[in-house]
């Protein structure tokens, strides 16, 4: 959680003057678009934070090339919210990354027209009655090419980073004490993704991404509360203590996976001053490197976000099938392989205001 803390304030401290947009995201807080606000989200229903900087706001929107970088960091607690908040035994799961890419636009009167503006901006510090009206003009221009035509453009990325995982794990077997069949487990490992995203604005962003990553099978096993009691007699006299401990049973592994995840997100106006961004259907494919042991997976799902246009607050709602064709057996109901979720944003900066022609 450290990352996750250390994250948080370089993205205040950052955050300057960028203006940044929403998307909506999986129940893990993932997605394969990566030109997203620098924000910090709450998920109520996973009790995980998450935290993330990046420059997209800060370009030069005048140039049709530029690199793109960011950072991320999450964590979350699997006992649950109030084990998040009340201090739970467990070492939260913790995930940090770092991404670099080339985001290239495609609208190229648009961008001749921006360039313009700056020029003239930088001709003219003192804004002369001259400089003034031709920039006006050149921005009717502009919003006339954009009321008629779609802004395009194209990022490819590479994304990388660790992620980390403390939990205990009963082992009633060969165990001296009960004490001892609570063994810590310490988890580390690592993920590479390789992606593209397609903005079609203003309504519309795909992305796809393909990766690789070292990960591990709690998700399938059962995590028990117990109450461990201690108890000492002296003197005619006995002192107990309780101990509240949760673990995981059954066979656990680490093992290298192949991840496929797809997005595509749709913006729309609410009314004059609310916005909503709409991931119409995600997908993620799971893919064992070590099918024999481990289940591949296809996951799928939607999630909706509303924010006020330029603030700074966002909230939404997601609906997800962690287990669409029931690859691993747990129930022959599909509601019960459905997950809901709520989740809260804070963006550092004024959310972007998309340009929706009326």
């Amino acid at each position: 959680m450290k990352t996750l803390y250390l994250l948080l304030l370089l993205s205040i401290v950052l955050s300057g003057r960028a203006v940044a947009q929403i998307i909506a995201e999986d129940a893990r807080g993932e997605s394969s678009v990566i030109t997203k606000n620098s924000d910090f989200s709450f998920n109520l229903s996973e009790a995980a934070l998450s935290a993330s900087w990046n420059n997209f706001r800060k370009l030069a929107i005048e140039k049709p090339s530029q690199i793109v970088w960011g950072l991320s960091a999450s964590g979350n607690n699997r006992e649950g919210i109030a084990d998040l908040f009340n201090g739970g035994k467990l070492t939260p799961q913790s995930k940090a990354g770092i991404f670099i890419g080339l985001r290239k636009s495609y609208q190229t009167t648009v961008l001749e027209l921006l360039k313009r503006i700056k020029e003239i901006e930088d001709a003219n510090p003192d804004k002369n009655e001259a400089a003034v009206n031709a920039i006006k003009l050149l921005n009717q221009q502009i919003e006339a090419n954009r009321r008629t035509r779609h802004t395009q453009s194209l990022t490819t990325y590479i994304n990388a980073g660790l992620n980390a995982d403390n939990f205990r794990l009963y082992k009633p077997e060969d165990a001296p004490s009960l004490s001892k069949r609570f063994e810590k487990v310490s988890f580390r490992g690592g993920f590479v993704d390789i992606g593209l995203n397609y903005e079609y604005a203003p309504r519309w962003v795909f992305g796809i991404a393909l990766g690789y990553e070292r990960y591990n099978n709690l998700d399938s096993l059962a995590l028990t509360s117990y109450t461990l009691k201690n108890t000492t007699t002296a003197n005619n006299a006995e002192l107990s203590t309780e101990t509240k401990l949760s673990a995981y049973q059954g066979g656990y592994m680490a093992y290298n996976r192949a991840n496929i995840k797809t997005d595509a997100l749709y913006y729309g106006r609410v009314n004059g001053d609310y916005r909503l961004v709409w991931n119409t259907l995600y997908t993620r494919i799971i893919l064992p490197l070590q099918e024999k042991e481990i289940n591949k997976v296809f996951q799928a799902g939607t999630a909706i976000n509303f924010y006020k246009s330029e603030g700074k607050f966002a909230g939404g709602l997601y609906l997800q099938s962690n287990d669409v064709f029931n690859s691993l057996h747990s129930t022959e109901q599909f509601h019960e392989r459905l997950s809901f979720g709520i989740v809260a944003k804070y963006s550092f900066s004024s959310i972007m205001s998309r340009d929706f022609a009326k």
